[in-house]
């Protein structure tokens, strides 16, 4: 049976020291993440054939003063999510001096490195293993980010984030990420070598008041709002696994695309290796899944970075929510239809196309107003996404061997990223059962020999 062992836990804080900081009241778009009972949980799997001891005299050290280092920039990372003192009805984000992020260094047994950082589908229940525990932490606080470094003896090592989805988006979790590493990877880091994010969350304007519709919605509901962290994983064969689409074959899909466009006489709608692979997994897992009604609609559900878009513009480097999601409808009957990898690829492109010049508070009421109607549907979502290049991450042994986002069990999501070994090629991930997945992979084998 796997186990881990829990070897140190650690108090990381800012160096040099750094005094309070005036909190960040959450904006709408932070706000929407924090009824989320799930953190953002992603693993980074490294090859590391040396022993416990090895990396605890040698490697530990490194990493904790650049941590240290980079949370001088990155502090609210070290600080906590909590109720304004000012406002009961907002939450704002706040750094005290002396706050810290917690690592904790464990050491498993009970399973082979190869196989838990594999791309075959493996026990999510040991993957579960790699993810750092939620604090206990008074009524109302959340910790934004907890680190968890597992130890592989003589085969590898993960490094496990739980971050809480209000303090930011992929995008800023990339900034810390490959700060971080970069820091690890000097031989003498300093603060000039940490390009610092934005923090100031005004710039992010609430147009249509949803800020006031969410407050109200969690002060009806202050339960969901109690507990934080993981969930228990108790179904006994869900498993993870990772399937490639190799840029050959996006290349293959996206020409299908187009020459239906061209003969049905349709715009050219967007059409990116993101839109064809959200459209090919669609399709799958309909087929993987069945419906009985096959007239009932399917619904998937994108989110979008909106910083360039935004309105007034905001620095390219804001760290918090700037995500934007919105959902394409299709009946099943379509989607599993001869054409139905085209269809589904033209609607999300078409809905991309849709998107153009539209105001981000606009869209996100369309969105919330779309809920009561899918609750309880078959909905799939995205998380991560090819561009947040989660394979650049080196802290200075090599690039990870595999990464993997399981924080989607919850919502039964799909995540992307880039390929590891092709650019261009996209990797995609999903939890299911056992035998769902058995049928999952033989409709990613077959379909794309069939379309």
């Amino acid at each position: 049976m796997a186990a881990v062992r829990v070897l140190h836990e650690i108090q990381i804080s800012p160096s040099p020291s750094l005094p309070s900081q005036p909190p960040q009241a959450l904006t709408f778009l932070d706000t929407l993440w924090l009824q989320n009972s799930r953190p953002m949980e992603k693993l980074f799997f490294y090859d590391f054939p040396h022993p416990t001891s090895h990396f605890i005299d040698h490697k530990l050290p490194i990493l904790t003063r650049s941590l240290s280092l980079t949370l001088r920039h990155f502090y609210f990372l070290a600080g906590s999510i909590r109720r304004s003192y000012d406002f009961e009805d907002q939450f704002e984000i706040a750094y005290e001096e002396g706050d810290s992020i917690t690592i904790t260094v464990a050491e498993f047994t009970g399973d082979d490195f190869l196989n838990i950082s594999g791309y075959r589908p493996k026990n999510f229940k040991n993957l579960s293993l790699l993810v750092p525990k939620p604090l206990k932490l008074p009524s109302g606080q959340f910790p934004p980010m907890l680190i968890q470094i597992t130890i592989f003896p003589n085969q590898g090592l993960c490094i496990g984030f739980a971050t809480n989805h209000a303090v930011c988006d992929g995008f800023g979790t990339k900034l810390f990420f490959q700060s971080w590493a970069a820091s690890c990877r000097s031989s003498k880091p300093t603060l000039n070598d940490i390009s610092p994010p934005f923090f100031e969350r005004s710039v992010i304007i609430d147009s249509h008041g949803i800020g006031k519709k969410l407050s109200m919605a969690m002060s009806q509901s202050k339960e969901n709002l109690q507990e934080q962290g993981n969930l228990p994983v108790s179904h006994p064969i869900l498993v993870h696994a990772t399937f490639t689409l190799r840029k050959n074959h996006i290349l293959q899909l996206k020409e299908l695309v187009h020459t239906k466009q061209v003969e049905q006489g349709k715009p050219s709608y967007h059409l990116s290796a993101f839109v064809v692979a959200c459209a090919y997994v669609w399709r799958c897992l309909v087929k993987t899944r069945g419906c009985e009604d096959g007239e009932i609609n399917q619904y998937f559900g994108i989110v979008v970075d909106w910083r360039s878009r935004m309105r007034p513009s905001i620095p390219s480097n804001y760290f918090g929510n700037c995500l934007v999601a919105f959902l394409t409808e299709l009946k099943a009957t379509q989607l599993v239809g001869n054409d139905g990898f085209e269809v589904a690829a033209m609607e999300i492109g078409k809905n991309i196309d849709g998107l153009q010049g539209r105001e981000v508070g606009e869209l996100v009421e369309a969105t919330l107003n779309k809920f009561p109607e899918i609750k309880g549907r078959q909905t799939i979502t995205v998380s991560g996404s090819p561009k947040l290049r989660a394979y650049d991450v080196d802290f200075g042994w090599g690039r990870p061997v595999k990464v993997d986002i399981i924080s989607i069990i919850e919502t039964g999501a799909i995540s992307f990223a880039e390929s590891r070994d092709e650019e261009g090629g996209i990797e995609i991930a999903l939890v299911l059962s056992e035998e769902e997945m058995h049928k999952f992979e033989m409709n990613f084998a077959t379909s794309f020999l069939g379309l």
